[in-house]
């Protein structure tokens, strides 16, 4: 969807207003921003229809020609959060209720259990956000890669059941996530949930492969190696059937979590001045009950909240392996 001439000088002058307006609001944490903060009488319906194409449609949607050049990190700030409210409601991105995230090269890499994707340039396997759905607007591009890959999670569940039924089966079973630092102190520092879930005729998946990839440092207990293979089978399949797309500065990207597998092709910046993104995750209205348990339904919300952890650990078993009986009947 492109913006008009119109719609791009009303969202200028609402980030103007906003800017006067917002003075003092931390942007970063401030959950009571909505749209009536926001007003974009004209664009409002072009939102709307962004937010219903990736609740009830491809799962996807991309925004073009937000009026982004020259702006400072702070209005870029103000434009992500004007505009989600007009997509739905807010979720966290940790545990200390981060409302904004800044995608950007900080030198660090993956593997440490504590660095996230969005730190870092490196390539990231196709996975999915927490929350309901990503949203992500484009303020800098990178000097050279940086591409957004997308993939239909149902057509890669149903190529790979073709393929090898097994390994689907295997990611029906529950898996435990790391949650990089975020847990409460004392307790476990992983949730757990399975990467293919169909609960009330109602598909999803929920999958991480890094963080799967470092749980088992802090489990003690190894991953299958037919759960490896089906990551490995997942990867490949997702490489062939996704949607590759540049994301210029100017560009919102809405994600459905549930059911579009997403990746990044590896980058590289020139100078201070690199690839630039910022980062929301929300809820979407009517999505209660997409996956069972109270775990999944909390992480809807985005991050856990230490009540929920204490919640999650008093009902959960032991730690295992994965088996390889098969899906669970959701």
């Amino acid at each position: 969807m492109t913006l008009d001439d119109a719609q791009i000088t009303e969202v200028a002058d609402a980030v103007a207003s906003a800017r006067r307006r917002w003075t003092g609001r931390d942007l970063t944490f401030d959950r009571e921003l909505g749209p009536h903060d926001f007003p974009l009488p004209r664009t409002s319906m072009t939102l709307s229809d962004a937010a219903a194409e990736v609740a009830t449609g491809r799962g996807f949607a991309l925004l073009r020609g937000l009026p982004v050049d020259g702006i400072s990190e702070h209005d870029a700030a103000i434009l992500i959060r004007g505009l989600t409210a007009h997509l739905a409601p807010i979720a966290t991105q940790s545990r200390t209720g981060h409302l904004i995230r800044h995608v950007r090269a900080t030198g660090q890499a993956l593997g440490d259990g504590i660095v996230r994707g969005h730190e870092t340039s490196n390539r990231l396997w196709f996975h999915t956000d927490g929350a309901d759905a990503a949203v992500l607007l484009c303020r800098r591009r990178a000097a050279e890669g940086g591409l957004s890959r997308l993939a239909s999670a149902a057509a890669v569940h149903n190529a790979m059941l073709h393929m090898n039924p097994d390994a689907v089966a295997a990611l029906y079973e529950p898996f435990h996530f790391h949650m990089a630092g975020g847990n409460v102190e004392g307790l476990p520092p992983t949730f757990i949930s399975p990467i293919f879930s169909l609960h009330q005729s109602k598909f999803s998946t929920r999958y991480v492969r890094h963080t799967l990839l470092e749980t088992p440092a802090v489990t003690g207990i190894a991953l299958r190696e037919d759960a490896l293979a089906a990551f490995d089978l997942l990867e490949n399949v997702a490489a062939k059937l996704c949607l590759d797309m540049e994301l210029r500065p100017g560009d919102l990207q809405v994600v459905n979590n549930h059911t579009v597998l997403h990746s990044r092709t590896a980058y590289r910046d020139d100078d201070e001045s690199g690839r630039h993104l910022l980062r929301c995750w929300i809820t979407l209205p009517g999505y209660s009950g997409r996956r069972r348990g109270p775990v999944d339904e909390a992480l809807r919300f985005g991050w856990l909240t230490d009540q929920q952890q204490r919640e999650a650990a008093a009902a959960r078993t032991a730690p295992r392996t994965p088996s390889a009986a098969g899906p669970r009947g959701e």
